[in-house]
């Protein structure tokens, strides 16, 4: 499991598309565009991203989240691949991030393989934690790990590591840039 952190724009998503669209040309016996692609086929494919605001009216947004990540996770087995985007952020901080945490513990607890990409640093900062946790337990099928992607300056890079978070996702800069300070706003 990689917990996938950094900044606003910064690329995350489009990392996590990239990794599902190379899947699914690989195990497709498609040309993937790359030099190299060195994967394990996967029983399916799972992607939990933001839902469009008029598909949640019943539910809620969190409502719809939950629903929509347990059956996942129900459907889903230790050979699949999960890409999540933003996942459990619709709530308070403090409750997404319970949310979240309990959803990772759950997918290490399956060994799925996956991708969360989120701006909830504290959920990365606690790999070791959580690593410790399943160490500790009977079912020790997955591990997590913190990775962060890299910006040149202004500019993504689309680079990525193996990092603890940087703990900011830099959206001073981007309210700045499109006048959404209280002074710019007042003037």
């Amino acid at each position: 499991m990689y917990i996938l952190t950094g900044a606003n724009r910064g690329g995350k998503t489009t990392i996590t598309q990239a990794v599902g669209q190379l899947f699914v040309l690989a195990q497709g016996g498609i040309y993937i565009p790359g030099k190299a692609f060195t994967f394990s086929p996967v029983t399916g494919i799972y992607t939990h991203f933001p839902a469009d605001e008029d598909k949640t009216l019943d539910l809620g947004r969190l409502g719809e989240e939950c629903k929509r990540f347990k059956a996942i996770y129900e459907d889903a087995d230790s050979r699949s691949l999960l890409l999540m985007n933003e996942s459990f952020s619709t709530t308070s901080f403090e409750e997404g991030y319970y949310i979240a945490k309990d959803s990772v513990r759950a997918i290490l607890h399956k060994g799925m393989r996956t991708i969360y990409n989120t701006h909830m640093h504290k959920l990365a900062f606690d790999v070791e934690e959580m690593n410790e946790e399943q160490q500790k337990a009977e079912h020790t099928d997955g591990k997590a790990f913190s990775m962060i992607v890299h910006m040149k300056g202004t500019e993504r890079s689309y680079q990525i590591e193996m990092a603890p978070p940087e703990g900011k996702s830099y959206a001073s800069e981007i309210a700045q840039k499109y006048g959404v300070t209280y002074e710019m706003l007042v003037k």
